[in-house]
């Protein structure tokens, strides 16, 4: 399995706008920035169908998940 991770989005992103994703075989693999919000997918099917983005926090260089927060696309 490999996770895709990407920065979460400030704004809106419009379609055809293009977003580059880094492919990890484990999360431990990705070293996080200090408070800063990623956006993981743990397939390519799942970022095409889920219609939730799950929201996870770099803390001490490691991606925690944030149970409070996603983004809710449409």
């Amino acid at each position: 399995m490999s996770y895709y991770i990407r920065p979460a989005p400030d704004k809106l992103i419009e379609a055809g706008e293009m977003v580059v994703y880094r492919v990890v075989k484990r999360l431990k693999d990705f070293q996080a920035e200090e408070g800063k919000k990623y956006v993981v997918f743990k397939s390519k099917k799942e970022m095409d169908t889920y219609p939730f983005l799950p929201i996870y926090i770099g803390k001490e260089g490691r991606l925690k998940k944030n149970a409070a927060e996603f983004i809710m696309r449409f």
